[in-house]
């Protein structure tokens, strides 16, 4: 389902807007094709229940969202638990190495929470990212600093550098050995988001993140999570699909 703008478009837009439209529904498809083929989707099962709509609105900097409660949004057409990207998305790779899919991505393991959060509850998040997925401050990534700190390979690599720039880059470098990507320290809901999109993009070749063993260890865990999960598709498959559990 998607929502249409409530401006009129001129027929250069009607145009752009169509070619925008086609990219979105190939690659909302694509992921889809991904979910079942992981076993988190089935017909009218699961996550087969989530729609992707485009929003009245622009972006104020987000590639997508999904809302967990509308609030006062309600008003303007929106509806929890639903797929949301902005009606100027970039139809084309907005970084290095990522896609429109990529959002998809993302927002699907949002959008998991809100269809199915007792799953969430259970100890194998925390244990893996490092909070609840409601806590939505950054505790994961400052206990991180904390521990960067005291690790005199760190604080010994740091002095070796001499310009800003380059202590940034080693910074880094020790920051993907934990995180995913940089969004992925935002918050735990956002690291499981970043991961799970990884995840479903390279879960064929996961060996490929060997080389940072914490960061492997949670596509590992989502690995885990997904089996687990899709045994629950399979068992919900010959009956109603109702789940939302507060």
């Amino acid at each position: 389902m998607f929502l249409k703008s409530r401006n009129a478009l001129n027929p250069h837009e009607s145009i752009e807007r169509f070619s925008i439209m086609a990219n979105v529904d190939r690659a909302y498809n694509q992921v889809r094709n991904e979910l079942a083929h992981v076993g988190l989707l089935s017909d009218g099962v699961y996550l087969d229940t989530v729609e992707l709509c485009i929003s009245h609105e622009k972006s104020g900097g987000e590639r997508g969202y999904v809302f967990e409660k509308v609030g006062h949004y309600a008003k303007r057409g929106y509806r929890p638990g639903v797929i949301y990207l902005p009606r100027d998305l970039p139809h084309q790779p907005y970084k290095p190495g990522l896609t429109l899919m990529d959002t998809i991505r993302h927002e699907y393991a949002h959008a998991w929470y809100y269809l199915d959060p007792s799953f969430f509850r259970q100890e194998w998040f925390a244990r893996t990212f490092g909070a609840a997925y409601s806590n939505c401050t950054s505790a994961p990534y400052d206990s991180w600093r904390k521990l960067i700190k005291k690790n005199p390979d760190y604080q010994a690599g740091k002095k070796r550098r001499k310009t800003e720039a380059t202590k940034l880059n080693y910074f880094y470098g020790f920051l993907l050995q934990d995180f995913i990507t940089d969004y992925a320290t935002t918050n735990a809901s956002e690291d499981f988001a970043e991961t799970f999109m990884f995840y479903l993009k390279y879960r064929r070749s996961l060996d490929r993140f060997a080389n940072r063993p914490a960061v492997y260890q949670k596509l590992r865990m989502v690995e885990r999570a997904v089996y687990v999960a899709s045994k629950r598709t399979r068992q919900l498959s010959d009956r109603s699909f109702r789940f939302r559990t507060a």
